[in-house]
């Protein structure tokens, strides 16, 4: 009997080990990265945009009529960005290893009073475009708002900036790529508003990487994020 028993006893705590490594490993794969809404932490990370996309993919990868948020739309044609908006607000120079870089205006129910910008800036290396990033977003660290979800490798908010008021910046890198988007009044007091336009260019930015078509849109990141 007391060999069955130091059996039986061997055995249990065997099975309690297993049973602890199990339960660490599922807690680390679902509590770790994930996404909101209760969504299956399984799913493959986004990759970080790594490539070298060309001009015409920053085009198509900027939010078009439909794409953006509810109110808003294309003011004008999409356009190329000069290196200088890749940099801080008060330098005018390209940031170092800029490569390219897009960007669209928006205007609100048919009227400049309130506008809308997205730019896309892509670096040559991810280092690059973080030192460029953190440039962009200025130094009003008690502006600046943690997203709930990130966006890419690194994002924030950056709530009313210099004077304004009812405004937000969002910011957001993966890899190589910067985005900001910029909102001025009326939605624009709406974080999620921001954020909707972040992880829509994002996920754009990465079909394309993955040679799909542009097909993201701002609504679709706004309803992800209801559920």
């Amino acid at each position: 009997m007391s060999r069955l028993r130091v059996t039986l006893a061997a055995a249990l705590v065997g099975m309690v080990a297993l049973t602890g490594c199990s339960s660490n490993g599922d807690e680390s794969s679902s509590t770790s990265g994930a996404p909101e809404g209760g969504k299956s932490a399984s799913s493959p990370a986004p990759k970080p945009i790594s490539k070298e996309l060309a001009q015409a993919d920053l085009t198509q990868v900027l939010l078009g009529d439909g794409e953006t948020l509810p109110g808003w739309a294309l003011h004008g044609d999409k356009s190329v960005t000069k290196g200088e908006y890749c940099n801080g607000t008060e330098d005018d120079s390209s940031p170092k290893e800029w490569v390219r870089g897009g960007d669209a205006a928006y205007e609100y129910n048919g009227s400049t009073i309130h506008m809308a910008f997205v730019h896309i800036c892509l670096f040559d290396t991810a280092e690059h475009a973080h030192n460029a990033c953190a440039s962009w977003k200025g130094t009003e660290k008690s502006k600046e708002r943690a997203l709930k979800t990130p966006v890419g490798d690194e994002s924030t908010l950056v709530i009313n900036p210099g004077a304004s008021e009812d405004n937000v910046n969002g910011f957001s890198r993966s890899g190589k790529a910067n985005i900001r988007v910029k909102l001025d009044g009326v939605t624009g007091a709406d974080p999620a508003g921001a954020r909707a336009m972040l992880s829509a260019t994002l996920k754009r930015l990465q079909q394309l990487q993955d040679g799909k078509p542009a097909t993201v849109t701002a609504p679709d990141e706004q309803a992800t994020a209801r559920k």
